[in-house]
């Protein structure tokens, strides 16, 4: 009887998990790399947070630069020596795209304008994206990746890391899930 109910418990949850219109995750993946002193720095951190809404297709995101990892010691602490208030990054923007997680479609190539949120700073980017359609089995399933440059002074990292270069590369790629209805 308890295995019955259990499974009860467990498909009523599932159904109301499907109907559903966001989408998030709070550990997504994103890569960053910049020039300090000449010398070629990658970062990284798996703090991304992300969130979809299906019916408006806009992703809004935000990064906790104290989350980066740089692997290299003195960097990582400068970062996390800077104040709170610089260093959240949050962005929003629609993905120009008429229907892509309802049905298969060839990979689709945009521009993607994002406004950006860094501390007191706001400012607008344009990345470049990406959604390859995957099968999900049950799910229907897009790769969404983004790559662009960033100016370090817009977006306080300079006032942070003074010998850092002028452009900071971002790359992250995140699933996009759709349970079928």
């Amino acid at each position: 009887m308890k295995i019955i109910f259990i499974t009860l418990l467990f498909i009523a949850q599932a159904r109301i998990a499907v109907g559903q219109s966001m989408y998030r995750t709070t550990e997504g993946h994103i890569v960053m790399v910049s020039e300090i002193n000449n010398e070629r720095i990658i970062a990284e951190s798996h703090k991304l947070f992300l969130m979809m809404d299906y019916n408006t297709k806009e992703i809004s995101g935000k990064l906790d630069l104290k989350s980066i990892d740089t692997g290299i010691g003195y960097l990582n602490e400068e970062i996390s020596k800077a104040e709170d208030e610089e260093m959240t990054i949050s962005f929003s923007g629609f993905i120009p795209v008429d229907d892509f997680i309802s049905q298969p479609h060839a990979p689709i190539s945009f521009n993607w304008p994002l406004k950006v949120a860094a501390g007191k700073r706001t400012f607008e980017i344009v990345l470049s994206g990406n959604l390859k359609h995957f099968n999900g089995g049950e799910a229907i399933a897009c790769m969404l990746s983004a790559t662009g440059d960033v100016d370090t002074n817009e977006i306080g990292l300079k006032s942070i890391l003074p010998e850092i270069g002028k452009t900071l590369k971002i790359q992250f790629t995140q699933v996009i899930l759709r349970k079928n209805e």
